[in-house]
């Protein structure tokens, strides 16, 4: 496994955690579009992407802010929980 798969591998992990689901999780992860049976609000999608760009800024201190953000935001495209829609925005 390489360095960018161990980076994945903490930020599911990291994911998981906050909708109180453990990584890794066969269980949900074998269904199919697994990314989709779990929601999390907008803040807490907000709060995962900060902590992603903090991790990753940390973990790869070569990496430009744009390289971070788009890395971040391809992450959450392909694995990110689907956002539970805000009161009022439905």
């Amino acid at each position: 496994m390489d360095s960018l798969d161990k980076t994945y591998e903490r930020c599911l992990k990291e994911m998981f955690k906050r909708v109180g689901e453990k990584y890794p999780n066969k269980k949900l992860t074998e269904q199919k579009d697994w990314y989709l049976l779990r929601t999390w609000t907008e803040e807490e999608e907000i709060s995962f992407g900060v902590w992603m760009e903090k991790f990753l800024k940390k973990k790869y201190p070569g990496w430009s802010k744009k390289r971070i953000g788009k890395t971040r935001c391809m992450f959450n495209l392909m694995w990110g929980w689907k956002t539970a829609p805000t009161k009022g925005k439905e």
